[in-house]
Parts: C-alpha cells; sequence; structure tokens
C-alpha cells in the first residue's frame, strides 16, 4: 500500500478521531469546536490531494483482499467518489466553521461538534466505500447521527418530535440497505464496490438461497428503496421538513449532504440499480411525484427555512428522476451544485430579513413591457441552448436530452423573468443584463455538463441496461404541464373553489406547522427553547441585580 493509498484513509478517519477525542474528553464547546473545524480542515485538505492525485494517476484503494482478488474490507478513491468526498468533507467544514461562531454559549456544542464530525465522517465513507458491507455501516452511522443531532435541543418537545419521526423514517431505508447487503453476502460474498459492472453481472447470474429467483432485481429494488427513505421521497417524505426544528447548522449538514442519499448511493451502484426495470421505473415514479408535490408546498410556504426545505425535496425528486433516465453525469452535477447552494442559502437564512430590508431600500424597479419580459425569458435561453449544443455537444440519451434541455430553459427563463421584474435599470441595459445572463448561465451549465461527462467517463456508465423510457418521461411531462395549465387557466367559479381546495392542502399538509406548535397554543408561534440552553451571562447578571 502507497502513501496515497494510505491517505485515502485519513479522509473520514480524521473526523471521526475528532468525534471520538470530543466525546472522550468532553471539552468545553470552544475547545471541541477547535477540535472539530480543525480535523475538518485537515480532512477537506487530505480529500484534495486525492482527487488530484486520482485525477492524475487513476484510483487509489486501501482495501483488504481475498483469495480470489475480492475486496473485503476497505476506502477505494475514483472520480466520482473524490468528487463526492469533496463535497461531504467541504460541507462539514464550512457547516462546522459557521457552527463555532454560531453556537457559542450553547452547553450542548461539545455535543454537536461531536455528532457533526460523526456525520461528516459517516457521509464521507458512504462516497468512499469500496465494498457494500462497509457501505451499509457508514449508512446507519450517518442515520443514528442525523437523528441524534436533530434533538440537539433535547427539551424542546418539537425537536424530540422531529428526532423520533427522522429515525423512525430513516430505518425503513436503513433496513432495506440492510437486507440488501445480506442477500448479496449470503448469494455471491461481498460485493466489491471497485468493479460494480462486475458486482451486477454476478448477482445477475445468482438466485436466493432456499427461495431461489434472480438475486439482481432484488438488491436493486432494495436498495432503490434505502435511497428513497435518505432523501425524503414519497411516500417517505415528511421527515425532512420536520427537522428545521433543528439548529441552523444542523440543517444545512442534512440539506447539502445527507439528504443526497439517493442519488450518492444509485450513482455509485448505478450497473446494479440500472439493471432492474422495476427499480428505475420505482425511481422515477417517486422522484416524478415528489418533484411536483414538494414544489406546490413550497410555492405557499411563507418561511425561509421551510421553505427551503420542501425546496430540498423537489431537488431530490428530480435527481432521482435524472438517475432513473440514466442521466447519471447530469445527476452527479446537480448533487454536487445543489449541496454546495442549499449550505449556503441555508446559512445565510438568519440573515433573510435583513437582506430583504436592504431589497425594499433598492430603486424602484423600471417597468418592462410584459409582452417583452415574456418574450426574453421564453425566446433567449432556447436560442442559448441551441447555439450550446452546437458549440459544444454533449453526449446525452434521448431522455436525458429532453429532462436536461428542459431544465436548462426552463431555469434560464425563470432568472431572467425575475431579473427583469426587479432590476434597477432602464429597460434596455436591464433586457441587455438579463439576455447576457440567461444566455451565460445556460452555456455554463452545458458546458459543466460535458465536462463532467468527460472527467467521469472511466467511472461511471453513460447508460444503464434499463432506463426509463424518453417516450415515459415525454408522457409524464407532457401529462404534468397539461394539469397545470388547466388548473390555472380554465376560468370559472368552480375551478376557483379546486385551486383554493388545492391551495388550502399544500399549506395544511406540511407537518411543519403542527410540529413546531405548542399544544394548546393559540398563536401558532414556536415556543423559545428552555433557557438553559445557553449559559449564563454573569456580568448580566450582576448589573440585573445591582439594579
Amino acid at each position: 500500500m502507497t502513501l496515497s493509498d494510505t491517505l485515502v484513509i485519513v479522509v473520514p478517519a480524521l473526523p471521526v478521531t475528532a468525534a471520538a477525542a470530543i466525546a472522550l474528553l468532553r471539552p468545553a464547546g470552544d475547545r471541541a469546536s477547535r477540535w472539530a473545524v480543525r480535523a475538518a480542515a485537515a480532512a477537506f485538505a487530505a480529500a484534495v490531494v486525492v482527487a488530484v492525485v486520482v485525477a492524475v494517476n487513476g484510483p487509489l484503494a486501501a482495501v483488504v483482499e481475498g483469495g480470489d482478488g475480492h475486496a473485503l474490507f476497505g476506502l477505494y478513491a475514483s472520480r466520482v467518489t473524490t468528487l463526492l468526498g469533496l463535497l461531504t468533507t467541504g460541507v462539514g467544514l464550512v457547516v462546522q466553521s459557521f457552527a463555532s461562531r454560531n453556537m457559542q454559549g450553547d452547553l450542548f456544542a461539545s455535543r454537536f461538534f461531536a455528532l457533526a464530525s460523526l456525520l461528516t465522517a459517516a457521509t464521507t465513507s458512504v462516497a468512499l466505500a469500496a465494498t457494500l458491507s462497509l457501505l451499509c455501516a457508514a449508512w446507519i452511522v450517518a442515520g443514528v447521527a442525523l437523528a441524534s443531532l436533530v434533538t440537539h435541543r433535547a427539551t424542546w418537545q418539537p425537536a424530540r418530535r422531529a428526532s423520533r419521526r427522522t429515525l423512525r423514517s430513516l430505518w425503513i431505508g436503513d433496513a432495506a440497505l440492510l437486507v440488501a447487503t445480506l442477500v448479496a453476502l449470503v448469494s455471491v460474498g461481498e460485493v466489491d464496490l471497485r468493479s460494480p459492472g462486475a458486482a451486477a453481472s454476478e448477482l445477475a447470474h445468482a438466485s436466493i438461497p432456499v427461495l431461489g429467483g434472480n438475486v439482481l432485481w432484488v438488491v436493486a429494488v432494495l436498495l432503490t428503496v434505502a435511497g428513497i427513505s435518505r432523501s425524503a421521497l414519497v411516500p417517505v417524505h415528511q421527515w425532512l421538513p420536520t427537522t428545521i426544528a433543528a439548529p441552523t447548522p444542523v440543517s444545512a449538514l442534512l440539506h447539502a449532504g445527507v439528504v443526497n442519499g439517493a442519488g450518492m448511493l444509485l450513482v455509485r451502484l448505478a450497473p446494479v440499480f440500472g439493471s432492474s426495470a422495476a427499480a428505475t421505473h420505482l425511481a422515477f415514479a417517486a422522484g416524478a411525484i415528489t418533484a411536483c408535490y414538494a414544489t406546490t408546498v413550497k410555492l405557499v410556504r411563507s418561511d425561509v427555512k421551510g421553505n427551503l426545505a420542501w425546496s430540498t425535496a423537489g431537488q431530490m425528486g428530480f435527481m432521482t428522476v435524472q438517475v432513473a433516465i440514466g442521466a447519471l453525469p447530469a445527476a452527479l452535477l446537480h448533487i454536487v451544485g445543489h449541496g454546495m447552494y442549499k449550505a449556503a442559502l441555508f446559512l445565510g437564512a438568519g440573515g433573510s430579513v435583513t437582506a430583504h430590508h436592504r431589497h425594499r431600500q433598492r430603486p424602484a424597479p423600471h417597468l418592462v413591457a410584459r409582452s417583452v419580459r415574456l418574450g426574453v425569458a421564453l425566446v433567449v435561453p432556447a436560442a442559448a441552448l441551441w447555439a450550446a449544443y452546437l458549440v459544444i455537444q454533449p453526449h446525452l440519451s434521448s431522455a436525458a436530452g429532453v429532462l436536461v434541455t428542459l431544465f436548462a430553459w426552463a431555469t434560464a427563463a425563470r432568472a431572467a423573468d425575475g431579473w427583469l421584474r426587479s432590476a434597477p435599470f432602464r429597460p434596455v441595459p436591464a433586457i441587455a443584463t438579463a439576455a447576457l445572463g440567461a444566455a451565460a448561465g445556460v452555456f455554463a451549465y452545458i458546458g459543466g455538463l460535458a465536462a463532467l461527462e468527460t472527467y467521469v467517463a472511466e467511472a461511471i456508465p453513460g447508460q444503464v441496461a434499463e432506463p426509463v423510457s424518453a417516450t415515459l418521461l415525454v408522457a409524464t411531462l407532457a401529462a404534468i404541464a397539461l394539469v397545470v395549465a388547466v388548473g390555472w387557466l380554465t376560468p370559472g367559479e368552480r375551478m376557483g373553489r379546486l385551486r383554493s381546495r388545492v391551495y388550502a392542502f399544500a399549506l395544511t399538509s406540511a407537518p411543519v406547522a403542527s410540529s413546531l406548535t405548542t399544544r394548546g397554543s393559540s398563536t401558532g408561534v414556536a415556543p423559545v427553547p428552555e433557557s438553559r440552553h445557553l449559559r449564563p451571562d454573569p456580568e448580566l447578571a450582576r448589573s440585573t441585580r445591582s439594579r
């Protein structure tokens, strides 16, 4: 084993060491935060070095092998796994650095940093695991650490209820992954994740002892169930909105890293997952339903963290649809981009009121004619996509091409329209900047996708064996568009009542409103956590007594 191979072990080992040291030595909150942040920084630095070595020299492996050359235990760094490892360690570093300031004076700060370090190590191990057994163990540890972090405010009843619900929901997926691991172990032995394609071939030719039947589709469906649970997809979706009872750093860790579980698991095991039509279609159905439902609820949420939570659920649904149609590089890009973006949004949630106030102080925007605004928003992104495909030419299947095109066009169109509504410029400069920004965004997305495809081409397959067809994807998108158009544009009192019912359903279907209020409260305002979570200020106490 070379020094570079050993460095792969260091990446998750440093946060684990910090978690163990904090748990055993019980330092004060300030010291615990320093230990955790320094370990996270060192782990991220090691992940960067590993990523550079892998990009230049190829994969690294720190594994114990059996007599047949199969991995029995260890870690494996490929271009895909190092990218995911950079995300988990980077998010862990940023969030814990933020928490070292945000949680000053919190009596449970040491507990938080120990669990946050453990969660970072577990999610990094999920990304780098060389065997399915190690991945399963790290997956379960991450779920337990997450549920424990959610109940950081242990005496606050909503946090305790959120933790219990989170643990129950996650255990559905954990149990599914554990059963899949056991079935694979009994059937073919340890699954070597260094070559998931070979593992898929072995599982396809194996049968379940005693029961008989093909092992591959059973394992693939169980992996899908595990991903559905961890990424809060319908029907196991209600646990995610309740976690806003947790402190902001916990929410950032969750939404930026842990909740991407379906993407991390199914992309890493794409040859196994993608070899079963039942698994891909189950993932597609759960992802499409979640994307529609969560986006609908998001549109009616008025609180910042609740809006972000339902936005994450919708994004996880869209990401799972990408995996189901075989657009693996697009899903990987979505995992990384969403993780960094959502971490920044959660960590900046506390300043949203100030930002809104500053926005209101800006000069009033100049009105741009509606027809001009819609023309720019609809036409410019479409033209930019046409030009981008001519210049860059990414390698996309039919279904992936449809979904990527629609996503890029809709995102750029929405951004351009929003800019034209609020830009404090005269109409001509506002239109010019909107068109330039939309075109730049489209080229950046298509170019980034093509670059990522090239970078990970040797690590993940370009296609899966049984993807959801482009016909089914287009039919689903057309049905969604038809329902939205009919519900939004059809006049009449009856349709108005139907829209009101849909609005009321979306507003009341989220569990957050009931979970974060005390029983018998008529105000509906979340209670303030008990004061014992903060250390009393001696100077303030003395000055108060003197008065």
